[in-house]
């Protein structure tokens, strides 16, 4: 699944050049994969890409509807136009093979030919129409994301502290905070020299303002080199995201810690690799 910096790497590259875009039809291969009614479409132009936690939203021009975009698991986006294609999420043979594929689920087609394909080899991700005021509403009682300004040091605290889970599984539920994937939990854990097992409710609070510097630093950081594509998502563009070339801890076991020259540890926390230096970690 991607992570916060991958979603908002693809973001980005829709933005630029989806805007203006005045959709003909759409067209539904898969009816798990779409939500709502795509003939409403018709006549609709694309005002802005955003983003919520991990969730793509489509804003349009004077409509009261949006669609919202989940990935999940082996998502992908691709956007043609002629012989140029722009791509972005889970890389497959679906990139330069003829489209649409067997793993096509939805074709957006726009008036100026140019056509967006929704691939899902799993059938895990989806589109969703859904009314902007209600969706608004109900994404204001949603947990913050990292990089919205209700994500703040007290509210990171006041989270661990009523938790005794290990605090990197807590980092992880997006029931709490949203947008934080297994990659830059590792790495924002090392940056703010915390062990990943440790019970959450025993942070002090100097450890807390740490951590949630590190958190934004590390995410700040990924968006900034467009993403890892160790984890599988590439940038709209098709090029892959470079922060696996600046991964502080994740997926070194065994490596020397740069920090302290200790060794990095690998163990498993709910089911997900978790890296850590045994010595300057506490």
């Amino acid at each position: 699944m991607p992570e916060l910096p991958e979603v908002e790497t693809i973001r980005n590259q829709l933005n630029k050049v989806l805007r203006g875009k005045i959709i003909k039809e759409i067209e539904v291969l898969r009816e798990k994969s779409f939500s709502g009614d795509p003939t409403a479409m018709r006549g609709w132009k694309i005002q802005s890409i955003e983003r919520k936690s991990k969730i793509l939203e489509v804003l349009f021009e004077n409509q009261p509807d949006i669609v919202i975009v989940h990935l999940k698991m082996t998502g992908q986006l691709i956007y043609v136009n002629g012989e140029k294609r722009i791509l972005g999420g889970h890389p497959s043979p679906d990139w330069v093979n003829q489209l649409p594929s067997k793993h096509t689920r939805v074709i957006w087609n726009f008036d100026d030919g140019t056509k967006l394909f929704f691939n899902d080899m799993r059938v895990f991700g989806w589109m969703k129409i859904i009314n902007f005021k209600e969706y608004e509403k109900y994404t204001r009682k949603t947990v913050p994301d990292i990089t919205e300004k209700g994500f703040t040091t007290k509210y990171l605290f006041d989270i661990l502290n009523r938790s005794e889970k290990p605090i990197k599984l807590v980092l992880l539920d997006q029931d709490k905070i949203g947008g934080l994937g297994n990659i830059y939990v590792n790495d924002a854990l090392y940056l703010a020299k915390i062990r990943p097992d440790r019970k959450s409710d025993s942070l002090e609070r100097d450890e807390g303002i740490s951590l949630h510097k590190a958190i934004c630093t590390i995410i700040k950081r990924g968006i900034k080199y467009g993403g890892a594509s160790a984890s599988n998502y590439v940038q709209v563009s098709g090029l892959g995201g470079t922060y696996q070339d600046h991964f502080l801890v994740y997926k070194k076991e065994g490596e020397k810690c740069k920090r302290c020259g200790g060794v990095i540890k690998k163990i498993k926390l709910g089911g997900r690799g978790t890296f850590y230096c045994s010595d300057c970690q506490k």
